[in-house]
């Protein structure tokens, strides 16, 4: 059966309409991918780690992955299925991308959820978790001990909640008596490289190691605990964004699939 001239438009505006959700779906993939293998990010996410391999916002990069793959099938399959020239053809095609984009929305107000309660779960219980880590690993699991030291010189601070956490640490124990915090913890020349905290070079190691006021220039004197939390909520406001955006677009598909089909 020919398609009557409204159809057509259905027909071309639906095709349209599945080339952008496709590349929705790659937009998707391509920023689950980049949240695992940034290696800036994934370094400090090994101190929010829930277990010995991820961080939960590092599992919700999974699950956009695997939504975005199934938005990219979808996507491709829609365009198939309006291409059809057949009415009834193309009303069916337009019930079963109302249904996938009823499940996918789902999965994503799922994944927005998860990215709230993950992210009020993780600044909730992180003090707690980090002083513990700095004591027991810093120094000892060398993935730790990077995390912390690149948050130390990334966001110019020390310790969890100040440089005192370091004193009841493993790594304290096993150092010499005069170096009271990581070379990390200093006010370093070469901080704006990429690579300073792996090869930190104190401005002046000895006065940063005092525990006096003369440490003040030399020293970070805040924590590390508040950026983190900051870094964290950032991250975790990516994932709800782009979701959200991504919800909007398949809430608008759905309506736009209901009103073609009657029109056809």
């Amino acid at each position: 059966m020919a398609l009557s001239c409204g159809a057509k438009c259905a027909k071309g505006v639906l095709i349209t309409f599945n080339l952008v959700f496709w590349l929705s779906g790659c937009a998707l993939i391509a920023f689950g991918i980049f949240i695992l293998i940034e290696e800036e990010k994934s370094t400090l996410f090994r101190l929010f780690q829930v277990d010995d391999n991820y961080a939960h916002i590092q599992y919700l990069a999974f699950a956009f992955i695997g939504i975005g793959g199934l938005v990219f099938i979808v996507g491709f399959f829609g365009c198939c299925g309006a291409m059809q020239e057949n009415k009834c053809m193309l009303v069916a095609s337009f019930f079963q991308y109302f249904i996938f984009l009823f499940i996918i929305l789902g999965s994503e107000l799922a994944v927005g959820v998860m990215a709230i309660i993950f992210q009020d779960k993780g600044v909730s219980e992180m003090e707690g978790k980090l002083k513990e880590t700095l004591k027991t690993k810093y120094g000892v699991d060398q993935p730790v001990t990077q995390a912390f030291d690149l948050a130390q010189t990334k966001f110019k601070c020390c310790g969890v909640r100040d440089p005192s956490d370091y004193q009841d640490s493993a790594w304290k124990q096993k150092t010499n008596s005069n170096v009271n915090v990581s070379p990390t913890c200093c006010v370093l020349r070469n901080a704006g490289q990429p690579e300073a905290y792996v090869n930190p070079q104190p401005i002046n190691e000895t006065l940063c190691q005092r525990e006096d006021g003369l440490n003040q220039r030399f020293r970070h004197q805040t924590g590390c605990k508040y950026k983190l939390e900051a870094f964290l909520r950032d991250e975790s406001m990516l994932f709800i964004a782009i979701g959200c955006g991504i919800a909007a677009l398949e809430i608008f598909g759905m309506i736009f699939s209901i009103c073609l089909c009657k029109e056809i």
